[in-house]
């Protein structure tokens, strides 16, 4: 990060610190500069409700914060419809590029990786059993592949190249499947309504003991809370197979 001054330096009547730095936004040919504290900056940008005042460390827009150049406040008004800076800088400070700190890049990165995760892990399944692919196995497998998250890009758009790299470390698959679900008496009233919320019941039948066997139609996107679900509500005592 650029410092500026051992004692900071007076700008747009506030007093810059040490801690400033610049974040920036293009806008065709035109590029409009703040500087901002970047720990404050980089909160706001994550939904928290923080001040404008205490983020900005000027209230200034530059063309060149680095050099000091001021952005004309016409092409300010052109661009954004005002000059008003408390009204441009959330776009600026919510959009523009800044340079983060180890810990907050680490911090996305993390955040990324685990969105990725929890998104293949609601529709993914090991097509050889039939049964979803847990969380911590998914997050194993990109390890094991050595997928490169990248914290700036949106999770569905990363999502089929980590698919394509965990296809060379297990078995997966995002296809409806079919499954036999045997649901044990004390449970099969409350197992056979979540069964019918989420798949289509192609068979079924009722066991003299008031079991319920059933072979269901269940899409990718419900299979992991079905799952989840039944062996919550059996105690691990729900049978579930692949049909195909």
């Amino acid at each position: 990060m650029m410092g500026w001054g051992s004692r900071g330096t007076k700008i747009g009547e506030k007093w810059l610190d040490l801690d400033a730095v610049v974040i920036g936004i293009q806008k065709g040919h035109l590029r409009f500069e703040l500087l901002v504290n970047p720990d404050l900056a980089f909160r706001y940008r994550r939904g928290e409700d923080i001040p404008l005042e205490d983020i900005l460390k000027a209230y200034e827009i530059y063309e060149d914060a680095m050099r000091g150049d001021h952005a004309s406040e016409d092409s300010v008004k052109d661009t954004f419809g005002t000059s008003e800076i408390f009204e441009i800088a959330p776009e600026i400070i919510k959009h523009g590029e800044f340079k983060l700190t180890h810990d907050q890049r680490e911090l996305l990165l993390k955040e990324k990786t685990e969105a990725i995760v929890a998104n293949i892990a609601k529709g993914a399944m090991n097509p050889q059993t039939g049964h979803p692919h847990p969380p911590d196995r998914i997050r194993q497998a990109m390890q094991e592949a050595k997928v490169r998250v990248d914290p700036f890009i949106r999770v569905d758009e990363q999502v089929p190249n980590v698919v394509k790299a965990l296809r060379t470390v297990i078995p997966i698959s995002f296809d409806s499947v079919q499954l036999r679900i045997m649901i044990p008496a004390a449970y099969s009233g409350k197992g056979y309504n979540m069964v019918a919320n989420v798949g289509v019941i192609k068979s079924e039948s009722w066991e003299q003991d008031g079991s319920w066997t059933g072979v269901v139609e269940v899409p990718p996107s419900g299979r992991q809370a079905l799952y989840d679900e039944l062996n919550k509500l059996s105690k691990g005592q729900v049978h579930i197979e692949l049909v195909r």
